[in-house]
């Protein structure tokens, strides 16, 4: 892809089989991306109080940030090297298998480690030692009360106020959202539920497709794939995966564009070299899921490699097809998943483009 300010979220094609948790698709230019899977059992808190919005979905509070307690986990020996910096050689100390401790920042370092319990990462956890000093611990040697979200700020880049009154467009990305963040309908046993989620979005789908001839029947199917039909959402109301950028010499600041209100750091799985690498990315905030959907159809538009698919408005598997080829998506299933999406019978996507 040519450079740009976004990249969505893209999910394998293994996800479309459970339509659960997004698994690992990635772009060229490092910028699609999905949220990576959690693997420890404790998960992030956010506050009981919800209310009912006029769409009929239900809200919760902004996300708190998950607890900063950490565990060391080793496979195949009984102690880690912390360093002084990430990926350094230099040693600051060592930690002890299953040794507590809790993680003062994380950062992304320029290598990823293969060798952990969880995965490959390039995210490493600043901690305190028993020595006294202060080191980097690689992520994946620790268990973490989450592999999504952040369980320390940023090293470096304190979190910003809350979005509040004219929006700037650009500044500083938060750890966790500052945002009331919108639940989507689930099936009973909180499993994704894509004809519930459809259903809800899909206003907000035929109003983009009015304003960007987008077909309704694809974003839906993309909503529907890379955010786990709602439930993934980046932990920021955004169902595309649509990523801040960087502002060129402005280290730490992100731009997020007329159409959110900030951005979150969160972990995501990227494609490396044929592999997958969990790394830390900045995605974009909305205060709800309409600026979302806005924002994708804008996304579409403006980037000029995907014009050729706006000879394919009238019908979405071409559409599909074609933003693919573009290199919306390294997965070489993605068009088909799509695809695949727009005609299963309960879910009927194309009737929002009839």
């Amino acid at each position: 892809m040519p450079p740009r300010s976004t990249l969505p979220a893209v999910a394998s094609a293994a996800a479309l089989a459970v339509l659960l948790v997004p698994g690992a698709a990635h772009a060229a230019s490092g910028g699609l991306v999905t949220e990576a899977s959690p693997t420890p059992s404790n998960g992030p808190t956010t506050s009981a109080r919800k209310a009912t919005s006029a769409g009929g979905t239900a809200r919760t509070r902004a996300s708190v940030r998950p607890s900063s307690a950490a565990t060391i986990v080793l496979q195949s020996s009984s102690r880690v090297t912390a360093r002084t910096t990430p990926n350094g050689t230099k040693r600051a100390g060592t930690m002890r298998n299953g040794e507590a401790t809790r993680v003062r920042c994380q950062v992304n370092s320029t290598r990823a480690v293969t060798s952990g319990r969880y995965g490959t990462s390039k995210v490493w956890n600043r901690v305190k030692l028993k020595n006294g000093r202060t080191g980097y611990v690689p992520d994946v040697y620790m268990s973490t009360a989450s592999k999504n979200a952040l369980v320390a700020p940023y090293c470096g880049y304190p979190d910003p106020p809350a979005p509040s009154g004219a929006n700037p467009q650009q500044g500083r990305c938060s750890s966790v959202a500052s945002v009331d963040l919108v639940q989507v309908p689930t099936k009973q046993n909180g499993d994704p539920d894509p004809a519930a989620f459809s259903k809800v979005a899909a206003p907000f789908a035929i109003q983009s497709k009015r304003e960007t001839r987008v077909p309704a029947a694809v974003t839906l199917a993309q909503g529907i794939l890379e955010s786990a039909s709602g439930t993934l959402a980046a932990g920021a109301n955004n169902y595309f995966g649509i990523k801040a950028q960087a502002v060129a010499g402005q280290r730490g600041i992100f731009r997020w564009g007329p159409n959110a209100v900030g951005c979150v750091h969160k972990q995501t799985n990227e494609s490396e070299g044929g592999r997958t690498v969990r790394q830390i990315a900045s995605f974009r905030m909305y205060t709800d899921m309409k600026g979302s959907f806005v924002d994708h159809g804008l996304f579409l538009v403006v980037n000029t490699r995907y014009a050729p698919a706006f000879e394919f408005v009238n019908d979405p598997e071409r559409f599909a097809k074609a933003i693919h080829k573009a290199g919306y998506a390294t997965d070489p299933a993605y068009s088909s998943s799509l695809i695949s999406l727009m005609n299963r019978p309960e879910l009927d996507l194309k009737q929002y483009d009839r």
